[in-house]
């Protein structure tokens, strides 16, 4: 049991993966360099999910927490209509992003912000950026519920949340595929995560076994 433990089984992941095709010839390259460094991205499943996903709900304005190398808010300006803001904590990782952006042509359509994920959302309603109708969250694990509540007020009417890797490696599901005890803050906060987004009351949600595990919720 490794950190690259897959959430289901291998062989059924590999057949699903026969089918995966990047959008575009620049994506695609981006994607085998980012694997090749080693660099998280989202997972092919995941990707392949989104691309249907967003096509049936087309979203106009997308949030996301978790910028990285910039791969996914380049796919999601490749594959939608949508204005993309998206936020990176890492200074070096975020110019990094800004120029994988740039290099793509996606310039336009992205607006890169650095800091903290939670304060930069709060900046972005003071600007009066907000009616969102997506966000995606891939951000830091422990503070997955922080960056839901903050993004709430920015969220169009029924606006839509994913989340990405809430299953952290089937983790969340069980103690024991965290051998050595090292992950016991990001799995509790993934699992207080999963609870609040399962209250009825206030979200539709679900989840589901792709890629890292997402979690699809529908505000009320």
């Amino acid at each position: 049991m490794n950190s690259t433990r897959n959430i289901i089984n291998d062989k059924v992941s590999e057949y699903l993966n026969s089918f995966y095709k990047g959008v575009t010839e620049e994506l695609t390259d981006f994607r085998l360099k980012a694997e090749a460094e080693n660099v998280p991205i989202i997972l092919k499943e995941t990707e392949s999910f989104l691309n249907t996903f967003l096509a049936i709900i087309k979203p106009t304005k997308i949030l996301e927490v978790g910028t990285a190398v910039g791969y996914s808010a380049s796919f999601f300006a490749e594959t939608t209509e949508a204005l993309i803001y998206t936020i990176e904590k890492d200074e070096e990782i975020y110019n990094k992003a800004k120029l994988n952006i740039e290099n793509l042509g996606y310039k336009d359509k992205i607006f890169n912000y650095v800091g903290d994920g939670t304060e930069v959302i709060k900046s972005l309603e003071n600007e009066g950026i907000r009616d969102f109708d997506l966000v995606f969250i891939d951000a830091a694990k422990s503070h997955y519920k922080d960056f839901l509540d903050a993004a709430l007020p920015l969220c169009s009417k029924n606006a839509i949340i994913i989340a990405d890797n809430v299953l952290f490696r089937a983790r969340v599901a069980s103690d024991e595929y965290d051998e050595k005890g090292r992950h016991k803050t990001n799995i509790k906060k993934l699992r207080e995560f999963n609870e609040y987004i399962n209250d009825k009351e206030r979200f539709n949600t679900t989840i589901i076994a792709v890629g890292d595990g997402l979690s699809i919720t529908v505000l009320k």
